[in-house]
Order: structure tokens, then C-alpha cells, then sequence
């Protein structure tokens, strides 16, 4: 039997060592055995065998995050295809560049595969294209490379986004022509489009000039950056800026860290899962700047603030978002870290001492309503409670990724990052549940030799755990706490303030999570005393092997302020809060 290497498989890998990269991850079919082919014939990628499609994407969409460099996921053609909606929506909504590879049936089945005779067809296309910010499909070898630079270019420019490459079967399995077996050779550099962002977008200096008049004459100026300000590497830029502007910075979930947020004017996370300060500093605020971030329904308590007598600038790549949420908005299109340099050179330095007090006001006051939470020895545990604990355990260099829902609030609340960074992972594109566990595997290989911690609800938890097999084969640092409430929260709140019921459908059998991972070789303990929380805490953030720590915890508390506030005005919420 004759062995050829040199196929279509292969020309994909090199394209992809070409672009950087050095981890896919998915799961295989026969149709993308070509592909793994390919990687097992090179030393400089590798493949991370996931147990799921879609837990696949969320891998490669950590990994991303945490790199700042192409994700790279795989998945076979129709029930693979058909599994990664989830993750790139998330990827999508979060500007996160990801290149797909979705095997499809060999053109010669292609009329089959829309009548749904042939195995495994669907119309793949259609299904994902919603969920992409660009799609080809492969026609031959030839047109291989080109579109494949072409997915990768499109993926990290302008506002960056996942991108497909559907595969037909006959051309990965096809043997390469002589004249393109030189496509196979190492590289001598490494193409800029394996990184995000591959261009930086100047401002417009007269858009600049109109914002720097109006933020000149503010007395109050609040940024609320977003994860778009994290992609553009504009940490140095923001804390600069506050400090020499005296400006309140407050972040999106999405961008926090980066701000330390001890620094004297960061407020820390603004919206509906925000700090008290934050929300202080926004309503007190005259002249608003977003930098990075959609102006969505978080930050903005559902489009309420900024008011109308507010002044806003929006700083932003993508000239589509600036405007869209909110009328008389002064514009800068630019990548936020160019757009920004460039207001900070147009500006004057102001002194703002009454402004620069009435911050350290709100950060004072919320500095000991969260203590107090973070110190709590109710039973169930609280949530902030475990918080409080992790902050007291974790070391600066440690990593969380956290899952949707309010896990995600946990964190952005309640836990005070005091060095900047991306260092907090949360799903904030579609915010589905399941993405933890999966992400976490892509941060940890980005990371080798730091701890990565999950926070996650034991709902969340449901959705990917699976993904301990995978933890454990690869032996990564990876430690879950699962903050075990036997219910699926936001319903339970939901159902309680708008229906007068609190279990329709959001309660769980209790699980001890605890029992399921030592079951797949994890160390791992559960916890229902608060007494007992930081010393179990400890061991298992110090164990050798992949570690889980089941807490009992409370229902009944929420870091969602609409619930908050609804409860105890025995009023009706919106599902946002």
C-alpha cells in the first residue's frame, strides 16, 4: 500500500505553520483525517483532541484571548458543523479572530448533500454563516492557499472575528501536484495576519480636535473600556490617561483589567453585573468616553446612562458601533489604543481635585460593603464569600476564566485585579453557558507553568464536563470551583420577581461535583462550612493534578443590581435586570 503525504492535509498544515500557528483544536472525522495527517507530519503544530466540536471553538476562542493570536478549532462535516454555532456566536459578539476548519462532502456529492441523501449532509453554509464574519468554501488545491491567507487576513483586521473554511473531503485527501510541493517548505517569517490587531487604524485629526474641546471642558470625565481596548494593548495608554487627565475609568466585564483596579480612578466594572462605584461615577459623570467597547445593554443599565444631558465620544474600530446605542455621539474610528494616544496629545491637563475626591468617595464606600460580603459566615455560603477567598489566595499571576451567567458577575464584582492584564476570561459575545471549562484549556496551553482557575456554576458546569477527560489527558494546571447552588440562578431570580415562582424548570438534583471529578482522577473536595472554605480553598489551588473544589452556596444572592433593587422594592425586573 502506497502512503502519500503530500496532500491536500498537509498543504493546509503548512499554510497554517505559514500564519503561527501551533495549536488546533477539535475533534476528528474521517472527512479531516487528511488534516491530522498533516500536523503529525510536522513539528510545529500540534492538535488538542477536545471531546466536543463546540467545546472545541471555546478552546481556541481561550486560547486566543490569551495569546492574542489566531484560535484555530476543526470539526468534521454536518453533526461536527452543526455543533459550533455556540462558539463562534461567542467569538462573534466578542471580536475574537478564530479560523474554523469544517470538512464537507466531496464535490462529487455535493448535489446529494442538499437533497440530505448522502451520510452526514446539511447545509452547513447557511447554518453557519450568520455566526461568521466571513466564509469561502475551498474549490481546489490551487485556490487553497489563497484562501486560507485570505481567512486569517479577514479574521484579524478591522474588527477582528471567526472566520470558516469548509473543506471538501477529496481536496484535503487529494495528492498534491508536482508544482506545489514547494508550498510545503518552512517559511522564513511568519505572516502578520496570525495575530490581531494586524493593522492599527489612525484617527481622523479632526475628529480628534472636536473631542479634545469637548473633553477639555469637562469637570467630571469617566472611560468605559472594553474588551476592544484590551485587543488593542492600550493598558499603558489608559493609566496614563488617568492619571494626567484625572479620569474615572470604569471597564465593560469584558475589559477588565485593563486598569489595575486599585489604581486611584479605576471604579472597576460598570453595568447591571457592576461595582456601586462604577455606577456612581457614570451617573455623576459630564462628558462619557467609550473606548472599545458596543455600548451594549451591560455597561449602559440597558441604554439609561449616559443620560441625554451627558456628553459622550466613542472611540471605536469598527465605524458601525459608533453612534449606534446613543444619539449625538462625537466619533473617532480608530483602534483604541491609536484613537486614544491620539485625544490624550489633543488634550490639556486639567486639574479635577473635587472630581478625583468623589471617586475615591464611591471607591470607599463600596470598599467596605464588599468586605463585609467577602468576610460573610452565612450558610449556604455566599458566593462572595468565596471571592473574598480566592482573592486572598490567588497569586498576581494566576488566571480565571469564568463561565457565563453569574459567574461572570462573581468575578467582575468581587474580585479586585490589581494587576492589569488579561487575566480574567469571561463570555460576554453571546454569553452561553459551557464556556469555562473548554476556554480554560486554550489559556492553559497559551500559559504553561501559570494556574488557571475556573469559575463556574454547577448549570455551567453541566454543559462541558466532559472536558475533565481532556484536562486530565493533557495534565494542565487547571483548578474548578464551582460555585454549587443546585439551580440554574438567573432563571430562579427571573421566575421570582416577574412570575411569583422560583423553581419552574431551574432546579437541579444536588450533585456532588466532587465525587464526579475524583471519578476522573481529579484531586477534589466539597465544601458546605465557610469555616472550612480557605483551607480547602488552598489545597486544592496547590495540588500537583488537575483539582476541583465543589462550594454549596447560596441562592439567594445575586450581583445583579435590577435584581437587587427589584427584590427589595417588591417589584418586576427585565430578564437583563
Amino acid at each position: 500500500m502506497e502512503i502519500n503525504h503530500s496532500h491536500g492535509g498537509a498543504l493546509l498544515t503548512a499554510l497554517l505553520v505559514e500564519h503561527g500557528v501551533e495549536y488546533v483544536f477539535g475533534l476528528p472525522g474521517g472527512q479531516t483525517y487528511a488534516l491530522y495527517d498533516g500536523i503529525d507530519q510536522r513539528s510545529e503544530i500540534s492538535h488538542v483532541l477536545v471531546r466536543d466540536e463546540r467545546t472545541g471553538v471555546y478552546a481556541a476562542d481561550g486560547y486566543a484571548r490569551a495569546t492574542g493570536k489566531v484560535g484555530v478549532c476543526d470539526a468534521t462535516v454536518g453533526p461536527g458543523a452543526a455543533n459550533l454555532p455556540a462558539g463562534l456566536g461567542e467569538a462573534l459578539g466578542a471580536s475574537i479572530p478564530i479560523v474554523a476548519l469544517v470538512s464537507a462532502l466531496p464535490a462529487n456529492l455535493t448535489l446529494h448533500q442538499y437533497r440530505s441523501a448522502a451520510s452526514q449532509a446539511m447545509d452547513q453554509v447557511n447554518l453557519l454563516a450568520p455566526v461568521s464574519k466571513w466564509y469561502a468554501t475551498v474549490p481546489s488545491l490551487q485556490a487553497m492557499p489563497a484562501l486560507v491567507r485570505q481567512a486569517f487576513q479577514q479574521a484579524t483586521t478591522g474588527r477582528p472575528g471567526p472566520t470558516v473554511l469548509f473543506l471538501p473531503q477529496d481536496i484535503l485527501d487529494s495528492k498534491l501536484p508536482p508544482e506545489m510541493l514547494e508550498l510545503l517548505q518552512p517559511k522564513s517569517a511568519i505572516s502578520r495576519f496570525g495575530s490581531f490587531p494586524a493593522f492599527r487604524t489612525a484617527p481622523d485629526p479632526d475628529d480628534v480636535l472636536t473631542a479634545a474641546q469637548i473633553f477639555n471642558a469637562a469637570k467630571r470625565p469617566l472611560i468605559i473600556a472594553g474588551g476592544g481596548a484590551l485587543i488593542s494593548g492600550a493598558i499603558a495608554e489608559i493609566a496614563e490617561f488617568a492619571d494626567t487627565q484625572v479620569c474615572a475609568i470604569a471597564t465593560s466585564l469584558s475589559g477588565k483589567g485593563v486598569i489595575a483596579e486599585n489604581h486611584s480612578m479605576a471604579v472597576g466594572v460598570v453595568g447591571q453585573m457592576g461595582t456601586p462605584a462604577a455606577r456612581a461615577a457614570l451617573e455623576s459623570a459630564d462628558v462619557v468616553v467609550f473606548l472599545g467597547t458596543k455600548a451594549g445593554s451591560g455597561p449602559t443599565f440597558a441604554w439609561s446612562l449616559p443620560r441625554k444631558n451627558q456628553k459622550i465620544i466613542q472611540i471605536d474600530i469598527d465605524p458601525a458601533e459608533i453612534g449606534r446605542s446613543f444619539e449625538n455621539v462625537t466619533g473617532i474610528f480608530a483602534d483604541a489604543r491609536s484613537g486614544l494616544r491620539a485625544l490624550a496629545q489633543a488634550t490639556a491637563k486639567v486639574e479635577r481635585p473635587e472630581w478625583k475626591i468623589e471617586i475615591m468617595k464611591f471607591k470607599s464606600e463600596w470598599s467596605a460593603v464588599r468586605a463585609a460580603e467577602r468576610s460573610s459566615d452565612v450558610t449556604p455560603i455566599l458566593p462572595q464569600r468565596v471571592l473574598g477567598e480566592l482573592q486572598a489566595q490567588l497569586r498576581q499571576d494566576d488566571l480565571i476564566v469564568c463561565d457565563a451567567s453569574l459567574s461572570s458577575g462573581w468575578a467582575g464584582v468581587y474580585y479586585e485585579q490589581v494587576l492589569p492584564g488579561k487575566k480574567v476570561f469571561m463570555p460576554r459575545g453571546l454569553a452561553g453557558l459551557g464556556y469555562s471549562v473548554p476556554a480554560a484549556i486554550g489559556v492553559a496551553i497559551a500559559n504553561p507553568g501559570k494556574r488557571t482557575i475556573v469559575l463556574t456554576g454547577d448549570g455551567a458546569l453541566g454543559y462541558s464536563i466532559g472536558e475533565f477527560a481532556s484536562i486530565l489527558e493533557l495534565n494542565l494546571p487547571i483548578t474548578v470551583i464551582v460555585l454549587n447552588n443546585a439551580d440554574l440562578g438567573w432563571i430562579r431570580w427571573y421566575g421570582h420577581l416577574n412570575f411569583g415562582t422560583s423553581d419552574q424548570g431551574s432546579d437541579f438534583a444536588d450533585i456532588n461535583f466532587s465525587a464526579v471529578a475524583q471519578g476522573f482522577g481529579f484531586e477534589a473536595e466539597r465544601v458546605t462550612n465557610p469555616g472550612d472554605l480557605s483551607a480547602a480553598m488552598k489545597r486544592v489551588l496547590t495540588s500537583t493534578k488537575p483539582s476541583l473544589l465543589d462550594v454549596v452556596t447560596e441562592t439567594w444572592t445575586t450581583p445583579v443590581t435590577g435584581h437587587k433593587v427589584a427584590l427589595a422594592n417588591k417589584k418586576s425586573t427585565g430578564y437583563g435586570g
